[in-house]
């Protein structure tokens, strides 16, 4: 195809993302102090004072997948990011796939985040001030926690990158800062019983893992600036890889910190109670740091709900816009703005995050519809980065170079792959409603995918199809 000169350039804006971007990108993707008020008290109903081994074991999980991250973009800097990682591996329909899995899970994580917020944590804050909101209350949060992201994110990456910089190392350092101190006020008795296997068993601290690598999942959400970042071109693909090693690790300390304080704090025999709580983080931040550190909670909490919708956006529009620019969808999601910025495709996907926002909360209630909404973001979530696994994989098999090594390679992609779908078969098995209807809502979505990318992904070169989303190495005029 060809555009014509009164569009907008098919590119996005170069050189204008640094390293601490990147880092900033990923941190608020993972939202660490929404974490903690959010997926720890879902996390909580069925880890209980296991919460902090649930957190620890979903680091360790990421961490290893972080490899595969590291090994896959080196040479990629890419507006597709896992969808140009893939496609170097296995080729243009599991690229497409992966492309399509992580719109699924992004925008289904964008829609569940202002649920929560507006619908569970907002009201139970209020009803312990004995404030009484109105019903639609969690509708019109959800506008504002998806409408500012939208416009920050049709204004361009810098404004973006501007508030997601600004904001996210000082939730990390105030996690970090506030666990140490109730953990020393508390100094608990028997500090390791939190990280036992036996307080919980292995289906608690599975279902636990569920929420706590749903925390994680931003940790890949820089990695469609790969194309917007500063530098030599070649070097900006290891500057994403080691941005994720950087955020993951941050994010990581902070939360299995927050998890651990929380735990001790509530009371380790009370856990049960931890998770109907209406607000229980805000309720242990208040007892041991006062009136000041829970209102820095709530509004730290808040800014990381609406960081995190707006690296999300920022991310999966810009998938999408990969995706068309290699004319796999309708071109017209290739086109930017005056802004630089892909406005179309972060309209559509903004869009669907709301409908799916307020259709599940009306139907299944925001609390439960969170929940469910939270356990599909996991279905994408595995699904996309078993194809990145076997993706690097495959390439470990094809080079001949004295770069393959069998641990980075194979054994640790192996070793994720199976822990994920471990995680993902007991949080659906046996069924529990409304869950279970997670796995409905993936296979309604993939079904249709699967069937498009059996009509457009063959018209593809082999050599198209193994680098999509890479516009300086192939004519992206397909």
């Amino acid at each position: 195809m060809s555009t014509s000169a009164t569009q907008p350039p098919r590119v996005l804006d170069r050189q204008v993302v640094s390293f601490w971007g990147l880092v900033s990108q990923s941190l608020a993707g993972m939202a660490p102090t929404c974490d903690v008020v959010a997926f720890m008290t879902a996390g909580a109903a069925f880890a209980l004072v296991a919460l902090p081994l649930s957190y620890l074991a979903a680091f360790v999980l990421m961490f290893i997948e972080v490899n595969t991250i590291y090994h896959l973009s080196k040479d990629r800097p890419s507006a597709g990011g896992y969808y140009s990682y893939v496609s170097m591996g296995l080729g243009p329909k599991a690229a497409t796939l992966t492309g399509f899995m992580v719109l699924f899970y992004q925008v289904l994580s964008v829609a569940g985040v202002p649920v929560y917020v507006g619908g569970v944590f907002l009201p139970g804050l209020a009803a312990e001030m004995h404030i009484a909101l109105p019903s639609y209350f969690w509708m019109l949060m959800v506008t504002l926690f998806i409408g500012v992201p939208w416009g920050l994110s049709v204004s361009g990456i810098r404004p973006s990158i501007k508030v997601l910089t600004l904001t996210s190392l000082t939730e990390i350092v105030f996690l970090i800062g506030a666990s140490a101190w109730i953990i020393a006020r508390v100094h608990p008795s028997v500090p390791l019983r939190p990280f036992e296997l036996a307080s919980t068993g292995v289906r608690g601290m599975a279902m636990g893992m569920i929420f706590a690598i749903t925390s994680f999942i931003g940790v890949g959400s820089h990695a469609p600036l790969g194309e917007e970042v500063k530098g030599i071109r070649t070097q900006r693909g290891r500057l994403v890889g080691k941005a994720a090693i950087v955020s993951l690790t941050l994010v990581g300390a902070a939360l299995v910190l927050s998890a651990y304080a929380l735990t001790v704090g509530w009371g380790m025999d009370s856990m049960k109670t931890f998770a109907t709580a209406p607000a229980p983080g805000v309720t242990v931040f208040l007892h041991y740091l006062g009136p000041i550190g829970a209102v820095a909670l709530v509004v730290l909490a808040l800014n990381s709900a609406m960081a995190d919708d707006i690296a999300l956006l920022t991310s999966s529009s810009r998938v999408l816009y990969a995706i068309a620019r290699d004319n796999l969808v309708n071109t017209g999601f290739a086109q930017v703005n005056g802004h630089n910025a892909p406005a179309k495709s972060v309209t559509l996907l903004a869009i669907v995050a709301f409908v799916v926002a307020i259709s599940t909360g009306l139907w299944l209630g925001p609390s439960n519809a969170f929940n469910m909404l939270t356990t599909a973001v996991l279905f994408g979530l595995v699904t996309a980065h078993t194809l990145m696994n076997v993706s690097l994989m495959r390439l470990f098999r094809e080079d001949q170079s004295h770069h393959r090594h069998i641990l980075q390679h194979v054994v640790l992609p192996v070793i994720a792959t199976g822990l994920f779908w471990w995680v993902l078969y007991e949080s659906v098995w046996p069924i529990v409603w409304p869950i279970s209807l997670s796995a409905v809502l993936w296979i309604v979505f993939g079904a249709p995918v699967l069937w498009y990318i059996v009509k457009r992904a063959p018209h593809l070169t082999a050599l198209q199809g193994r680098h999509l989303g890479l516009v300086d190495e192939v004519d992206d005029e397909f």
